[in-house]
């Protein structure tokens, strides 16, 4: 089981969630570069060894790595203040739209269509473990959520602990949860302990 978890229902909600429980911002999963190329890795974005070639270039170059590591991390609040606004029926943040578009030029203009036996399918020309390229795929993903149908399902975890993204594909369209084995759970535990002690009425 990998260290990251990737139920959001989008690449770009998942890297988004890759820092919980906003309000205190205790739950932070990108303490160093390495930790975005494991996150990469566990998505499927790059193999191991290309995980392994980043990392050790990481250790060698810190000071480019703790960049990265910058750029990575303004990527996510980017992209989580635009999709909590939707999430919460507000205006997303012109600045954090901005810098969406500012990197979607390079990450399209690498995009190219690739033979398969199953048909065509995108590729990104740059070379395969490029630190450049790393989060093109997270780029894309925000961009083509935003652009379709889908971004109207994008929900914010009701839990007070919680500030997870998701997509709410549920028939009735009433998912509260990002898990409901885990917040969803605790919050039925805390209305049930609140009812034993008569704070909430049955």
């Amino acid at each position: 089981m990998g260290r990251f978890d990737f139920s959001g229902g989008a690449l770009c909600l998942d890297y988004a969630n890759t820092l919980g429980d906003r309000p205190r911002c205790e739950k932070e999963s990108l303490r160093e570069y390495a930790d975005v190329v494991e996150w990469c890795r566990e998505a499927g974005l790059i193999p191991s060894r290309d995980a392994a070639r980043l990392v050790a270039e990481a250790g060698a170059h810190p000071r480019r790595a703790a960049a990265d590591l910058a750029a990575a991390i303004a990527l996510r609040e980017s992209l989580y203040a635009l999709f909590a606004a939707l999430a919460r029926g507000q205006e997303p943040p012109p600045g954090d739209l901005d810098l969406l578009n500012r990197a979607l030029p390079e990450v399209l203009g690498h995009l190219a269509l690739e033979r398969r036996e199953s048909g065509f399918t995108w590729r990104f020309t740059a070379p395969t473990g490029e630190r450049e390229r790393l989060l093109w795929p997270v780029v894309r993903s925000a961009a083509e959520l935003l652009a379709s149908g889908g971004v109207a399902e994008v929900r914010e975890c009701a839990s007070e602990t919680c500030s997870w993204l998701f997509l709410d594909r549920s028939r009735t369209h009433r998912r509260r949860w990002c898990d409901m084995k885990s917040c969803g759970n605790r919050a039925k535990a805390r209305r049930h302990y609140a009812r034993l002690k008569g704070q909430e009425p049955e």
